[in-house]
């Protein structure tokens, strides 16, 4: 014979588990990490369309954001839609577009995340040739597959209170897991 206070405390103790469960869910999914899908093919080969992805929320409070990585933020013109794309140009830095290549401080940039076809094109922000000062908290960002990419080229710098973290991990599907960003 089971008791009814033994039922009663069986329930009290699963919806406790239940509450406890999903205020760890909501503080890590706040604080720490969310969950996104990729949509398109700007940042490919890097990242696939319809991937999994989790941006790391955290060190970005702590760490300054780097050239080279992948940092997801709002759409600085809607600002209702998460973009990852990779950064490229740091505050108070020369940014220029000229023959298909990027130049930093008047050195060509290094990009061996991109594929050798990739060509640069100049845009409606970043005209070919011309030089671009960064002001301090923005950073332009470009996507890796830059034909099939709106960025920074086309809208120009992004503020950095619109970052809201660093890609971190893909997770789905299951045989395209990996670590993101060196694993930061």
């Amino acid at each position: 014979m089971v008791r009814k206070s033994s039922i009663k405390n069986t329930i009290a103790d699963i919806i406790e588990l239940f509450l406890i469960g999903t205020t760890v869910f909501i503080l890590v999914y706040i604080l720490v990490g969310q969950f996104l899908e990729v949509s398109g093919s700007s940042m490919y080969p890097y990242l696939h369309d319809r991937e999994q992805i989790i941006a790391e929320k955290l060190s970005i409070k702590f760490d300054p954001v780097k050239r080279g990585e992948v940092i997801i933020f709002w759409h600085p013109k809607t600002k209702s839609d998460l973009l990852v794309k990779r950064v490229i140009g740091l505050p108070g830095e020369i940014i220029k577009i000229q023959n298909g290549f990027v130049f930093i401080n008047g050195k060509k940039l290094e990009e061996p995340y991109l594929s050798e076809a990739v060509v640069t094109r100049a845009t409606d922000f970043l005209t070919e040739g011309q030089e671009h000062k960064i002001a301090e908290d923005y950073y332009i960002v470009m996507g890796d597959n830059r034909s099939e990419s709106t960025d920074s080229r086309y809208w120009g710098p992004i503020q950095k209170e619109t970052i809201i973290g660093r890609a971190l991990l893909v997770f789905y599907p299951f045989e395209n897991i990996r670590l993101l960003n060196g694993g930061k």
